[in-house]
């Protein structure tokens, strides 16, 4: 038989196991909230929140009092999930939720900071487009007319043999030692 200290220690351990599960649960329930999961998310959410919580009670228990199940367990997670929620669940969600919005905050701190950074890394490439692009397009135009000027005058000048330079082409492809696909 146990004796009474070992009983009152593992009460008190059962009672930080509630406590430390209700702390979980309110953790949970404010990331919840936070990231509005559907019902998929919840699901998940769920499970993996039942699955922490019961390792950490059947460790909590094992270390404690060997993991026998006996009232005072239940009793000890019940009083310590109440105790929390009673003294500590309304600021200690409070103070996660303050948590997640300086995050959130931050978060929009830094993508800002970055985008600035980036802008002003980029800045003199935007300004050399920008000078480069209206002469360079001016003379870029100012060459396709050209081109087409001078295409009109060798059409001209060599009459039906411009046009049937892709035949010609053809042939000499033939005349490679390889075969094309087909």
């Amino acid at each position: 038989m146990e004796s009474l200290i070992n009983q009152a220690d593992a009460f008190a351990v059962t009672v930080a196991a509630g406590a430390a599960a209700a702390f979980f649960y309110d953790y949970y329930r404010v990331c919840r909230r936070v990231f509005r999961l559907k019902r998929l998310g919840t699901f998940v959410g769920d499970t993996m929140f039942w699955l922490f919580t019961t390792a950490l009670v059947f460790l909590m228990l094992l270390r404690s009092n060997w993991g026998e199940l006996r009232l005072y367990v239940f009793i000890g997670l019940g009083l310590g999930s109440l105790i929390y929620f009673r003294l500590f669940g309304k600021a200690v969600r409070r103070a996660i939720g303050i948590k997640f919005y300086l995050l959130y905050k931050l978060w929009l701190y830094f993508v800002k900071s970055l985008t600035f950074l980036f802008a002003v890394v980029f800045f003199p490439f935007r300004v050399a487009t920008l000078l480069l692009s209206y002469p360079l397009g001016f003379f870029g135009r100012l060459f396709q007319a050209a081109r087409a000027g001078t295409g009109k005058v060798f059409y001209r000048l060599a009459g039906r043999a411009v046009s049937r330079l892709g035949s010609v082409k053809a042939k000499l492809a033939g005349l490679i030692f390889w075969k094309r696909k087909r």
